[in-house]
């Protein structure tokens, strides 16, 4: 051995070894927990395929944000919560604990709803699956309001508590159990669950979606959501299909999208009122405490519903209406667009159209200004008007209907306070017909009063049209003295 080496006893040589890997090992994240019974929204996708769920919410979140979340199922905390929760965590990231490794799972989906029920005494045992344990300062049960819209992210005025613990014992194979009294809430849900330890400020969460299935709903089973992934136009389609166990139709029911209907959040509405007003075995909507299912103007909330003894399945099909039929054009014609103090303004959709002449429907609205509209569906409609306090500008719309697309016209009238004075008999032309010569007076258009002239030249007053219109025809003159 050569004098100009040092010597290194083996022993040095293991230690320094075992100090190299120390300082190059990379740093494990403890395992932490997440609610396992009923399944929270994470750990449920956790214990499937992750790489390819056959889950749809589940696959959904893999395809938008990967699979991370749902290998590290039990990490959905804050470093620094120190029971601070609603400070660090916002609004509409509630189910990730604002952690952005989690962020997928506050997206609006239909999550699994997990079945729960109370037990005899009216509460439930619920289990949180914890790989590594922590001191607690507390557990924090929330669940959301009765009457809870799930079309949008969770958020902390959608919750309220029903159960607060404190440090529960370990059971084997690493679960919390805990027992809480079970609030009475009927249809799909979403438990809250907040952890915070007391050795540190870290603090967990979690979203768990259940189904209220004991006690309440006893004659309707769930069969699904109705989502809206889209609006739909004018004319489309939307179908219920029912089956039996063997696959066999056993009912059908259809609704056609009306104009103004096609919004995400309205087809799924009327598409409901039709089914729930038309069959006997299939209801659409939100199941209530009272087990009423009422529908829902939102495009996420609506559940699909069928009797429980029949054990049925179903479908939602969407035609969409024919992409060649051409809208119709819509026109307006009106006696006057002018109108001074009280009068009547007679509103006409004769002029519209079909370009393959198909029949047309109609409809009239008021969209500002007051007055009273005689008729909101006929082809044409009076419009009546109290003299105004003050100057106003109504705007009314006509919509025709082909029966598959529509098209709409809107008219503007300006009207303003009459300005003459005196006694009038009626306001032109209210009581056409019926003027005496040289003796009726009428308030004309224009807020003047106006006598019908003596016989031989009265008979003109009583002529329909607007070339005798008073103030305002070409020949009013012939009929009309201005006073």
């Amino acid at each position: 051995m050569s004098a100009n080496k040092p010597l290194i006893h083996p022993m040095a040589l293991s230690l320094f070894a075992l100090t190299v890997g120390l300082a190059v090992a990379p740093a494990q994240v403890a395992a932490h927990g997440s609610m396992s019974v009923p399944a929270s929204r994470v750990y449920y996708c956790a214990q499937g395929n992750i790489e390819n769920p056959a889950d749809p919410a589940c696959r959904a979140h893999v395809q938008q944000f990967g699979t991370q979340a749902f290998y590290n199922w039990n990490g959905v905390n804050q470093a620094n919560a120190a029971g601070n929760h609603r400070a660090v965590v916002p609004d509409g990231k509630l189910c990730s604990g604002n952690n952005g490794m989690f962020q997928g799972l506050d997206a609006v989906r239909d999550w699994k709803a997990q079945p729960i029920a109370p037990d005899a005494s009216g509460r439930f045992q619920f289990e949180f699956r914890a790989p590594a344990a922590h001191s607690t300062r507390d557990w924090i049960f929330y669940i959301t309001r009765a009457g809870w819209d799930g079309s949008r992210a969770l958020r902390w005025d959608d919750l309220e508590e029903f159960c607060r613990l404190g440090n529960v014992p370990l059971s084997p194979g690493n679960i919390y159990r805990m027992n809480c009294p079970l609030p009475q809430r009927a249809g799909r849900h979403v438990i809250y669950n907040v952890w915070q330890r007391s050795d540190s400020t870290e603090a967990f969460y979690t979203c768990v979606d259940v189904e209220f299935t004991g006690g309440v709903n006893t004659t309707w089973a769930e069969l699904g959501a109705l989502s809206a992934q889209n609006a739909l136009p004018e004319g489309s389609t939307v179908s219920l299909r029912l089956f039996n166990a063997q696959g066999g139709d056993v009912g059908r029911v259809s609704h056609r999208v009306a104009a103004g209907q096609g919004a995400a959040s309205e087809w799924p509405y009327h598409f409901a009122l039709t089914v729930n007003q038309t069959s006997g075995d299939a209801r659409i909507g939100v199941l209530e405490a009272s087990g009423q299912i009422v529908p829902q103007r939102s495009a996420t909330a609506n559940r699909v519903f069928a009797r429980r003894t029949l054990n049925l399945n179903h479908q939602i099909d969407i035609q969409l209406p024919d992409v060649g039929v051409l809208p119709p054009v819509s026109r307006i014609s009106a006696s006057t667009t002018a109108v001074v103090g009280a009068g009547v303004d007679e509103l006409s959709a004769a002029q519209s159209s079909d370009p393959a002449g198909r029949p047309l429907s109609y409809s009239w609205s008021l969209l500002s200004g007051a007055g009273q509209l005689s008729s909101e569906t006929g082809v044409s409609t009076r419009l009546t008007l109290a003299n105004p306090s003050s100057a106003q500008t109504l705007q009314l719309r006509l919509r025709a209907s082909n029966g598959t697309a529509s098209a709409d016209a809107t008219v503007s009238i300006q009207h303003s306070p009459a300005t003459g004075g005196g006694d009038y008999d009626h306001v032109y032309p209210q009581g056409l017909g019926t003027y005496q010569a040289g003796q009726t007076v009428v308030l004309g258009s224009d807020g003047q009063r106006y006598r019908c002239r003596p016989f031989p030249n009265g008979g003109w007053c009583n002529i329909s049209g607007t070339a005798y219109a008073p103030g305002s025809g070409w020949a009013w003159q012939d009929a009309w003295t201005r006073l």
